[in-house]
């Protein structure tokens, strides 16, 4: 008895989420290398998500557009998220600003968590396949591009290089996301064929 209620809330919950993920999978195997790659990638979850801008990014990178299938469009996002991470904490260690140094210094340390976490990311794809793990990297780091993006308003400091970053950070960690998701079910298909 209480097997089958477990297996009937089970369902309940990896029911609606295969239905969604499921035909962005499938079309993500039958056509690599497809634009609807990067577009399923940039799909959104809230109302202030902006798709458009999130293509931007994704096609502002040659690595990103050409990537073959989602392992490739996975490894890519990573690798790009990385690059842009580490040039954002190097801004941050050159400004000498003492009036923001308390919040700088978040900024910097969460940019060097955002730093493992992508570099985590990139070995559980690349060589262990532990895509549930690289998706909650992803979203450690989209969680904490937005700490840093709180701690510069709370201390009322404007500064569009480091919001810029903020922002591509959290945009490229949200598409990897969804990426990495998409790589898991694709995996998971594939397996059970």
């Amino acid at each position: 008895m209480s097997s089958s209620i477990n297996i009937s809330i089970l369902a309940i919950f990896i029911l609606p989420s295969l239905f969604f993920f499921l035909p962005r999978t499938i079309i993500a195997m039958l056509e690599p290398n497809s634009p609807k790659l990067l577009k399923n990638a940039c799909i959104g979850y809230t109302k202030s998500w902006n798709s458009s801008f999130c293509l931007e990014i994704m096609k502002s990178n040659p690595q990103i557009v050409l990537a073959k299938d989602l392992l490739h469009l996975t490894l890519a996002i990573i690798e790009t998220g990385l690059i842009n991470a580490i040039k954002t904490q190097i801004y941050m260690e050159e400004e000498n600003i003492l009036e923001s140094r308390r919040a700088l210094d978040q900024c910097h340390n969460l940019y060097h968590h955002i730093i493992g976490v992508y570099k985590g990311a990139l070995i559980h794809v690349e060589k262990q396949k532990l895509y549930d793990v690289a998706g909650a990297e992803f979203s450690i780091a989209a969680n904490n591009a937005e700490y840093c993006e709180n701690w510069l308003n709370i201390h009322d400091i404007i500064d569009t290089h480091i919001s810029s970053g903020n922002k591509v950070i959290k945009y490229l960690s949200l598409s990897g996301y969804n990426a990495v998701n998409d790589l898991m079910i694709a995996d998971w298909i594939a397996k059970r064929i």
